[in-house]
């Protein structure tokens, strides 16, 4: 067995080309399009200076996923998973384009934004579905484990450095240059796709039942698991929380230290490397034994970090618990990925981890709301303060079932 702590196992996933060149434009496409997000943020902060508004364009970018991640599932363990990646990817790669064009001749405004906004949001689950069964079929079962982690790591990695390269973008080239990134990127992924063939399926034969009941089935299995479903409990909590701190990160460098864009992009910058050492050191790490005690922990780290971030009143401080934050997020969203995709059964993944989708993807946006709402009557510093308190409350709730949860996490089912 090949132990944490080195890059070997890492060296033999790469070794099979198509899952080498998926991640080589994989990599920066994530990158471009997490630094979109913090793009829209920045302009929906601009064209109205309301907390209410970055929630708002938060939500219609994330809340369809919670409506439509479900049937995204049953439609990627349905689908041939690389024609659903060229589909959604080309959407995306479009939308970039449109965005891009729209800022760059000032026809944009807040409501557009929200507009454009809604695509991302119903597009998304899609592609995230798509994803989450296709990257497994491109590596022999016995690596799937290092896919995994690799692929988790390139997809929070990008969550990383995304939005600090946008805020280090926004200042001298302009919000626009963000949008015109994203598109330069899947423009080459999507190229890269029709260069790649899978080389195993892990399609299934079963019988269709409709899309509901398959639903249906795949919720069952997850709450029936017993990992599974108290870790995605855990992940919704923290999810709604912590995640919306990005969305309001706008309102913190102008409203709180009077940073403007390039506070932004000092804040990110910092959460972005706090990031990256979180990615490389859990792709150094290696197996997911002793996984889940690292997601719990980092859940109140998390938890701190907020509260600590959103009190301490220096802007110099502040971008350490930020490195901190940036840190645990990539830890803990990593890790909680890894730990589902190795413990759950081929023959609903694509449905289990479309629930996965829901809470990473949608119930932020919930989040987001309600932080943008409380900040409007409390302020910013005291909402994200609170939001870090709620973090603590999830892990102290977690933390007497984490070895029962570790037992049921960290091995990969017997398949048939």
């Amino acid at each position: 067995m090949i132990r944490g702590g080195n890059w070997v196992h890492v060296v033999q996933a790469l070794r099979y080309r198509d899952h080498r060149l998926f991640n080589t434009t994989l990599a920066p496409a994530l990158i471009s399009l997490w630094a979109q997000r913090t793009g829209i943020g920045w302009l929906a902060w601009d064209l109205t200076h309301s907390p209410t508004w970055l929630g708002v364009v938060a939500a219609a970018d994330l809340l369809p996923g919670v409506i439509l991640s479900p049937f995204a599932g049953v439609t990627a363990d349905r689908a041939v998973p690389l024609k659903m990646m060229r589909l959604t990817q080309g959407i995306i790669m479009v939308h970039a384009l449109v965005l891009w064009a729209l800022t760059a001749s000032g026809l944009i405004n807040i409501w557009i934004l929200f507009g454009l906004a809604l695509v991302t949001g119903f597009n998304q689950p899609y592609s995230t579905a798509g994803r989450m069964v296709f990257y497994p079929v491109l590596v022999p079962r016995e690596e799937l484990g290092t896919a995994i982690a690799i692929n988790s790591t390139v997809f929070n990695a990008g969550r990383a450095i995304g939005p600090a390269l946008a805020g280090l973008m926004i200042g001298p080239f302009g919000v626009a240059s963000v949008f015109l990134f994203n598109f330069a990127t899947f423009l080459a992924h999507l190229v890269n796709l029709f260069r790649i063939r899978p080389i195993r399926t892990e399609r299934h034969q079963r019988h269709r039942t409709g899309m509901i009941s398959e639903i249906r089935e795949g919720l069952a299995y997850t709450l029936r698991h017993p990992g599974i479903g108290p870790l995605l409990l855990l992940m919704t909590v923290a999810s709604m929380m912590s995640r919306p701190l990005s969305e309001m990160l706008p309102g913190f460098a102008d409203e709180v230290f009077a940073r403007g864009p390039e506070g932004l992009g000092w804040m990110l910058a910092a959460a972005g490397f706090g990031g990256v050492v979180g990615a490389i050191w859990l792709t150094r790490r290696g197996p997911v034994q002793g996984l889940t005690n690292v997601v719990l922990m980092t859940t109140l780290v998390m938890g701190l970090a907020m509260a600590a971030f959103a009190l301490i009143g220096n802007f110099w401080l502040a971008l350490v618990f930020l490195a901190v934050i940036g840190f645990a997020h990539t830890v803990s969203g990593t890790g909680t990925q890894s730990l589902m995709q190795t413990a759950v059964s081929a023959a609903v993944r694509g449905r289990v981890m479309s629930l996965y989708t829901v809470i990473f993807r949608s119930m932020p946006a919930i989040g987001a709301i309600a932080i943008g709402v409380a900040a409007e009557m409390v302020g910013l510093t005291l909402a994200v303060a609170g939001a870090g308190v709620l973090c603590m409350v999830a892990w102290a709730a977690a933390l007497p079932r984490h070895k029962a949860l570790a037992a049921a996490l960290e091995v990969s089912p017997k398949e048939p």
